[in-house]
């Protein structure tokens, strides 16, 4: 099905400038939602807290228009009190529709289109020791991980940092993946948070960026994004397609996984193909954005940090799947709905690129893993009286 959108001539942007394009009230979209209020509401509340720490007068760039971080929490204050009296579909959007400007964010694909996948928390077996069914480690923040802000040596680096090591004086790229899950670069440093028993599996977690640890003994724990040893992500997936491996097509997480079990001789390198490396810390609360705010499912997104707004409203227009009643997509539903900005991701680069937090459980793994689309993204930033 092909998605309607006033704005589905737009060009991809040539600027960081034009990553969002301010619309006339006119152009908008048709803000109509399919959630629910309450869901919003409280994703608008994560991010009221989130800006609510920023320095009020802290520019936040939506394209070629500023806002102060005040201005913001500002209007999402406005619209959660809103949200509360429980409005319906066509209320909120004549409420956003009155107090909102509407950017375009145009992403690479054609005629501008952007482009959504999806992640969700995953369910991993763990143990609080090594045996020999749990002996793959998971690991903590290393205390030599630094990151290096290069706008604070060039201004024309501004926005650009580089993570690695110190080894000698001098800062060299951290380790791999291979380094660290072949050649044991970090064992022994007491990092080891808790121990997998599917090497697939952390890997996957390490994708998803958080999981829920489940125990021998029946208990859980959130292991929750930390940082990342800074390498490139690379995906394992269009490895296999560029290998004639695997068909672009029918490509899902469920797909990759199943290869990998049933050609363990290549699992290894296909792995350490993808250099990019995720640390966690575990919680009894999560899972958390990269905002340091708990993520919301099908009310949350990740974008291009360096693009896009930290914490704002957005609204989306793509497709997700339907699985009723077995494990394989029966179709593709049309998806509107307001989310908000609160994570960003290694693999999510670009302008109109943005992931979906699809929640917990298989649920969100059945989605996530088959979620592939193209659509339309929109911020939106509170009109000045």
């Amino acid at each position: 099905m092909a998605l309607v959108s006033s704005c589905a001539g737009l060009p991809g942007p040539k600027s960081s400038e034009d990553t969002l394009v301010k619309l006339t009230p006119a152009d908008y979209p048709d803000l109509v939602d399919t959630g629910g209020a309450a869901s919003l509401a409280e994703s608008v509340s994560f991010s009221i807290d989130y800006i609510g720490k920023l320095p009020p007068e802290k520019a936040l760039h939506f394209g070629r228009d500023e806002y102060t971080a005040s201005e913001m929490s500002a209007s999402l204050a406005q619209f959660h009190k809103f949200l509360l009296t429980s409005p319906d579909y066509k209320a909120i959007k004549e409420f956003v529709t009155a107090h909102f400007n509407v950017y375009a964010a145009p992403g690479s694909g054609p005629d501008g289109a952007a482009f959504f996948t999806g992640y969700y928390t995953p369910d991993v077996a763990a143990s609080a020791s090594p045996d020999e069914t749990f002996k793959y480690p998971l690991y903590g923040m290393p205390a030599d991980l630094v990151t290096a802000d290069l706008g604070l040596f060039r201004e024309i680096y501004k926005g650009e940092k580089v993570t690695g090591r110190v080894e000698g004086g001098t800062l060299v790229p951290y380790y791999t993946r291979a380094d660290i899950d072949g050649a044991g670069a970090l064992s022994g440093r007491g990092l080891e948070l808790a121990w997998c028993r599917d090497p697939v599996e952390l890997f996957f977690m390490q994708v998803q960026g958080s999981a829920v640890l489940s125990y021998p003994d029946g208990t859980t724990r959130h292991a929750n994004y930390k940082g990342a040893n800074g390498r490139q992500y690379r995906s394992i997936g269009k490895l296999l397609i560029d290998e004639g491996k695997a068909d672009k097509d029918t490509m899902s997480m469920d797909l990759l996984k199943s290869y990998l079990r049933a050609h363990p001789d290549e699992a290894g390198s296909i792995l350490n193909y993808n250099e990019s490396y995720v640390f966690f810390e575990l919680s009894d609360s999560g899972p958390y954005g990269s905002l340091g705010e708990p993520v919301t499912p099908m009310r949350t997104i990740a974008t291009d940090s360096s693009l896009y707004p930290p914490g704002a409203l957005v609204f989306i227009d793509t497709e997700i799947p339907d699985f009723y009643p077995g494990p394989t997509p029966i179709g593709w539903g049309r998806w509107t709905a307001f989310a908000l900005n609160q994570d960003t991701g290694g693999a999510i680069k670009g302008p109109g690129r943005a992931d979906i937090y699809f929640g917990y459980g298989d649920f969100g793994r059945l989605k996530a893993g088959h979620m592939k689309r193209a659509g339309r993204l929109y911020f939106l930033a509170g009109k000045r009286n």
